[in-house]
């Protein structure tokens, strides 16, 4: 059990340390003309730093500090980690779409600031995510759950209405999340959860 963990820890930080041909969990906004690896890309980006990630499978518990990962806002997507909760600040764009995600450390533009929380459900190994919607507008966006070897699987969401929350959950572990494409729910869009 404990290989188990140390084996998907392993993975978790091979996938963002390193690019190869096929896109690693949160590259899948990040647009590069040559492969970089994660140490390069946070010299002149700002990435996030000594991330601890905590969650329990059906065998053991993965605990690991990742010491550098990948920047939770990158270009049109958001990548959210396990035990993570982020303040995201979005400007609506031209077609709709929300987009220019910052990430800030504290609540200073409340009317334009996503709120962000992935955990673990108390008795199980199940994953909730928490989006609260900021806006005066309905928002959706699409939503992948990356595995335990990097792969990303597209999942759906539901709208998350003006100045409400959401909560999605799914009955097993997600090492991460990335939220992408998100845009403004029009008025004759029906109320759906897809990808």
């Amino acid at each position: 059990m404990k290989n188990y963990a140390i084996m998907l820890a392993v993975t978790l930080f091979v996938a963002g340390c390193q690019s190869t041909g096929k896109e690693s969990p949160a590259e899948v906004a990040v647009n590069h003309d040559e492969e970089i690896s994660l140490e390069q890309f946070c010299q002149n980006n700002p990435c996030r730093e000594n991330i601890r990630v905590t969650f329990r499978t059906e065998n053991d518990v993965v605990d690991e500090l990742l010491p550098l990962y990948w920047p939770a806002a990158q270009g049109d997507a958001i990548s959210i980690l396990p035990g993570e909760e982020l303040l995201i600040e979005a400007d609506l764009l031209e077609g709709d779409r929300l987009g220019n995600f910052r990430q800030v450390t504290a609540m200073r533009n409340p009317e334009k600031t996503i709120r962000f929380s992935f955990t673990q459900m108390d008795t199980s190994v199940g994953m909730m995510l928490s989006v609260q919607n900021p806006f005066s507008f309905p928002i959706k966006y699409n939503l992948d759950m990356i595995d335990f070897e990097g792969n990303p699987h597209q999942t759906s969401s539901c709208p998350v209405r003006s100045n409400m929350s959401v909560y999605e959950m799914w009955p097993h572990p997600i090492p991460e999340l990335i939220l992408s494409n998100m845009r403004v729910l029009g008025e004759s869009a029906k109320s759906v959860c897809t990808y």
